[in-house]
């Protein structure tokens, strides 16, 4: 469960900048997950809720939201988002899947930088592609007092 280990990331770089800021208590922490995380938000939110404790903590409020992947052609500008990306990932070749235990899946959760190696612009066909940041998990606000 990866979500924990990223979980417990995030406090540990919370608690750096209280420290840093010589804050005592964390009011709001809003964290933004990139869509292409693949990782279950509600075991990622129950794990900060577990970790969320003690007098610096324990009353802060929680905010959790999902960035959408965006990618871009460098080609003609076009962007797009994981709908047209889903359909284009549905015609990928048998051979090129890996088997999951849920099923046979592109192995583009292992490694995000082979996107361009399956999806095209949907305009121009090129395979010259931007993923804008959608693969990351980051603190977007954080309120200390």
């Amino acid at each position: 469960m990866h979500e924990l280990t990223i979980a417990q990331n995030v406090i540990d770089s919370v608690l750096s900048e209280v420290e840093k800021n010589g804050a005592t208590k964390v009011l709001v922490i809003e964290i933004s997950i990139g869509e292409l995380m693949q990782f279950d938000k509600d075991a990622f939110v129950y794990s900060l809720s577990i970790l969320l404790n003690g007098p610096v903590l324990g009353s802060a409020k929680l905010e959790v939201k999902i960035e959408n992947a965006v990618f871009v052609c460098r080609k003609c500008s076009r962007s797009w988002g994981m709908d047209e990306t889903r359909k284009q990932l549905r015609q990928v070749e048998n051979g090129l899947l890996i088997k999951e235990p849920d099923g046979m899946e592109v192995p583009l959760h292992f490694l995000p930088q082979l996107y361009s190696t399956f999806v095209h612009c949907p305009d121009c066909g090129s395979s010259d592609i931007l993923l804008k940041d959608s693969e990351s998990v980051r603190i977007a606000k954080l309120i200390v007092e």
